[in-house]
C-alpha cells in the first residue's frame, strides 16, 4: 500500500509536467517497505523501486532510462562481451569526447572498477568487472521536463542523485555508487546568439548592455566557441574544449585564456534556467532567485539544482600575440632551473598587470615529454610555458617581458638553457585553436593533486621561502612529479570584485595564478600507491603551497579532493560559506543534491558499500523553501 500511494504521488506529480497527463494511476504491488530516511535506498532493499516501477519511470522519461553497465564491460566476460567493441573502448579510452559520449564515462574516475583491457597486446580480463562509483540508473535527459522527473523520482524514493554532463571533474562530483544519473549531455535546444542581451524576464538590474549567447543544454566548448567564432565574438571559454559550457567548470569559477581580460567563466553569467529540488524549473538572474544565482555563479556545481540553460555575455573580438618561453637544464643538476622558476614565479604579478595570460607546465622528471623539436629532442625535465597578450603587437609583447628576461639572463646558457619565440594571430579563435584549444590524456585515477591560488605579496616578499617552496613541490626524479601554472587571474578577474552577484571565492579577486601540483599515475595503479601518492600531496606539498599563500585559497574544480580544510580553501571564510549554506538549505531543504566537497556535503557520509548517509547531528530542514 506505501508503495501504491508513492507511485500515485509520482504520478500526480509527474501529470503536472508532462503533455498529456496520465488518464489513469497504475496500481503495483505492495513489495517494498519504508526505507530509514536517513540512508539512501540501494539494489537490494526493500525500498529499492521495483522493476515494474522502473518500467513506469521510463515511460514518463519518453523511454530514455538507461540501465548503466561500465564503459569497458565489453572486454570482460558476460553478456556484455563483445571483443569489437572493446578494442574500440581501449583505444578510446583516454579521449574526453569517448569518455563524454558514455553514459558513466568520466576524465578522472575516482576508483577504476571495470579497467579498459588491450586484447591486441595480448593482454586478458583480470578480475571481476563493477559498475564502482558509477550510478545504477541514468536517465538521458533530452528535454527539461526529464531532468524534473527525475528529480521527482529520486526524492520520492529516496535514491542517490547523481548530475553529469561531460564527466570532466576531478572531485568525483559526476559519480554516486547505486544512484541515478540526470545526464545533460543530449539536451539540446539550441545557441542562440543576441547582438544586445535583453534578460527574458525583462531584468536591467545585470547592467550589461553588450552582445550574448543562451546555451540552452549540455554544449561543450567546442560548440559555443564554433558559434561564437561565426559570429566574430569572444567567450570566456574553458581551456579544452570537450569541457561541458553549462557545468562545473562555470559553477565553480571556470578560468580559461580569456579569463584574465574578460573575467571568470562564472562572472560571464547573465541568466540562468535551473530545475530546483521541488521539480520546478525557474529562471536566476539579478531581478529573481538572484541568491540562487549568486550560489550558482562560483558557488559550485551539483547542490543548488540542475541548471538546464545559461546566458554568457560575448565580447568583442581582439587580436593575440603569443609567447612561448621553454628552458631546460644544461646537466644533470636542476637546481638552476628551479632557480629560474622560482624568478618566474615572482615575476608572474607584474607580467600579468602588463598583460600577460596562459599556460604553463614544468618538472624535473616528466613521465611524458614537456616539449622537444629536432634540436632538444623530447625534453622530460624543464619548464614550458604558452602565454599570450591581446591587442599588443610583437615589439610591445617583447617590451613587457624585458624585465623578466634581464632577470633570468644570470641562468641563461650557464645552467639552462632559455628559448623565447613569439608568433601574431588575427583574431581570437585562431589563437585559441593554434595554440591553446588541445585536448589532453583522460581516463586516468583523479588521485594525487591539488593545487593553490597565488598572490604578489606570497611569490614577492620573500625570495628564499619561495625557493623552498619550489624545490618542495618539484618533488624527486622518481615521484614522477608535474606542475602546471594557469597565469588567468588578475586584470578583469580582480575587477570583477565589486559584482555582487559572484559566489567565487574571494581569493580569486588578488590572485594572480594559479598552481597545480601532481603525481601522475596510470589507470592500471595499484591502490597503495595512488594512497601513498595522494598522502604526498595532501600533506606534503599542498601545505608548502599554502604556507607560502596562506590568504588565499585554491580553485574548487581542480583541487585536492581530500583537502581536510575545504571549506576554507574552495569557498573562502566562514562567512561565504555559511551565506552559500544558508541558499543550499533555502532550495534544497532535503538535501538531496549531494557531491562530495560541494557545499553542505558535510551532512552525508558514504559508508562501506557505497551507500549515502545522513551524518548524525547534521540536517537539512524539511520546510519549503519561500521564494
Amino acid at each position: 500500500m506505501r508503495e501504491t500511494m508513492r507511485v500515485l504521488c509520482f504520478l500526480g506529480q509527474a501529470s503536472l509536467l508532462l503533455l498529456p497527463a496520465f488518464s489513469a494511476a497504475v496500481a503495483l504491488p505492495a513489495n517494498v517497505s519504508p526505507s530509514s530516511r536517513s540512508c539512501k535506498c540501494i539494489p537490494g532493499d526493500k525500498c529499492w523501486p521495483s522493476d515494474t516501477l522502473w518500467e513506469l519511470f521510463n515511460f514518463t522519461v519518453g523511454g530514455n532510462l538507461i540501465r548503466t553497465q561500465p564503459v569497458a564491460a565489453s572486454c570482460y566476460p558476460g553478456p556484455a562481451s563483445n571483443p569489437a567493441q572493446c578494442a574500440r573502448v581501449d583505444v578510446n579510452w583516454a579521449n574526453a569526447t569517448f569518455q563524454a559520449d558514455e553514459v558513466v564515462g568520466l576524465s578522472y574516475p575516482t576508483n577504476i572498477t571495470c579497467p579498459p583491457v588491450n586484447a591486441t597486446a595480448g593482454e586478458t580480463a583480470q578480475g571481476t568487472c563493477t559498475l564502482g562509483v558509477s550510478p545504477s540508473y541514468a536517465v538521458n535527459c533530452t528535454d527539461p521536463r526529464h531532468v524534473a522527473l527525475t528529480v521527482v523520482f529520486s526524492k520520492l524514493f529516496n535514491i542517490r542523485l547523481v548530475v553529469k554532463n561531460t564527466g570532466h571533474d576531478q572531485l568525483g562530483r559526476s559519480e554516486g555508487s547505486h544512484g541515478l544519473e540526470i545526464w545533460i549531455r543530449h539536451l539540446r535546444n539550441g545557441i542562440t546568439f543576441q547582438d544586445t542581451f535583453k534578460s527574458s524576464t525583462g531584468c536591467t538590474a545585470g547592467n550589461w548592455t553588450g552582445s550574448a549567447f543562451k546555451i540552452a543544454g549540455g554544449y561543450s566548448w567546442g560548440d559555443v566557441g564554433a558559434e561564437a567564432q561565426k559570429r566574430n565574438v569572444v567567450v570566456v571559454n574553458g581551456g579544452t574544449p570537450s569541457v561541458g559550457a553549462i557545468g562545473g567548470w562555470m559553477q565553480g569559477g571556470g578560468h580559461g585564456p580569456a579569463s584574465r581580460d574578460f573575467g571568470l567563466g562564472a562572472d560571464q553569467v547573465l541568466e540562468l534556467e535551473v530545475v530546483l529540488a521541488d521539480g520546478a524549473l525557474v529562471t536566476a538572474n539579478a531581478c529573481q532567485y538572484s541568491d540562487l544565482f549568486f550560489a550558482l555563479r562560483g558557488g559550485g556545481g551539483g547542490t543548488y539544482g540542475v541548471v538546464v540553460s545559461s546566458t554568457i555575455k560575448a565580447h568583442p573580438m581582439v587580436n593575440a600575440t603569443a609567447q612561448h618561453l621553454a628552458m631546460f637544464p644544461l646537466s644533470a643538476d636542476t637546481s638552476g632551473l628551479l632557480d629560474a622558476i622560482a624568478v618566474l614565479y615572482s615575476s608572474y604579478p607584474d607580467l600579468n598587470e602588463a598583460g600577460y595570460a596562459g599556460y604553463g607546465q614544468w618538472s624535473i622528471n616528466s613521465p611524458s615529454p614537456l616539449f622537444g623539436d629536432v634540436t632538444t629532442g623530447d625534453v622530460t625535465t624543464g619548464y614550458v610555458h604558452g602565454f599570450r597578450i591581446f591587442n599588443s603587437t610583437v615589439a610591445q609583447a617583447q617590451s613587457a617581458f624585458d624585465a623578466a628576461r634581464a632577470r633570468l639572463a644570470p641562468f641563461n646558457l650557464t645552467s639552462v638553457f632559455i628559448s623565447e619565440t613569439y608568433a601574431s594571430y588575427p583574431d581570437y579563435w585562431t589563437y585559441y585553436h593554434a595554440e591553446s584549444g588541445v585536448e589532453p590524456p583522460v581516463g586516468s585515477p583523479a588521485y594525487g593533486a591539488g593545487n593553490r591560488l597565488f598572490d604578489r605579496a606570497s611569490v614577492t616578499q620573500n625570495a628564499s621561502a619561495l625557493r623552498r617552496m619550489i624545490q618542495t613541490i618539484a618533488g624527486t626524479p622518481a615521484q614522477f612529479t608535474i606542475n602546471n601554472l594557469e597565469l588567468v587571474g588578475g586584470g578583469q578577474v580582480f575587477r570583477d570584485a565589486s559584482d555582487p552577484f559572484s559566489g567565487v571565492t574571494r581569493a580569486w579577486r588578488s590572485s594572480y595564478f594559479n598552481n597545480i601540483v601532481a603525481r601522475v599515475s596510470s589507470f592500471d595503479t595499484p591502490q597503495s600507491v595512488l594512497d601513498e601518492r595522494q598522502r604526498d600531496v595532501t600533506f606534503v606539498k599542498v601545505p608548502a603551497m599554502k604556507d607560502l599563500a596562506p590568504r588565499t585559497g585554491a580553485y574548487m574544480n581542480e583541487a585536492d579532493r581530500f583537502d581536510p580544510d575545504w571549506k576554507a580553501d574552495f569557498y573562502g571564510g566562514p562567512r561565504h560559506y555559511a551565506r552559500l549554506l544558508d541558499i543550499k538549505r533555502k532550495y534544497d531543504p532535503r538535501g538531496l543534491f549531494y557531491c562530495p566537497t560541494c557545499v553542505g556535503s558535510d551532512a552525508f557520509e558514504v559508508v562501506e558499500g557505497g551507500r549515502l548517509c545522513r551524518v548524525k547531528g547534521q540536517y537539512f530542514t524539511e520546510q519549503n523553501p519561500s521564494r
